[in-house]
């Protein structure tokens, strides 16, 4: 009879035993889920900001591009005007297209 108690008890330490290691890898699946949906949402915010941080680039591009051209059309009148006070003039005389 002592033989059987002690299937018994190593039957039942062996239950016990898987049982708790299926508990402890489902707690484990838990907890990978939550960090992976934690992860997830952080994926989606810096993709967000990141999106944002685009169109703000490309605002301050084309803003940029805007001044690079003002700026060349002002250096021109700049040198126009400076060089018609210098007594510089893009065409001195008249061009005579009759020949």
């Amino acid at each position: 009879m002592s033989l059987i108690m002690d299937m018994n008890a190593v039957d039942l330490g062996t239950i016990i035993g898987f049982v708790g290691l299926y508990l402890k890898t489902q707690q484990d699946k838990a907890k990978a889920a939550e960090a992976l949906g934690v992860m997830k949402q952080q994926i989606k915010s810096l993709e967000d900001k990141a999106a944002h941080v685009d169109t703000r680039l490309d605002q301050i591009d084309d803003k940029l591009t805007s001044l690079l051209a003002s700026n060349t059309r002002l250096e021109t009148q700049l040198n126009l005007l400076l060089n018609h006070r210098r007594g510089h003039h893009l065409i001195k005389t008249p061009v005579n297209i009759d020949g």
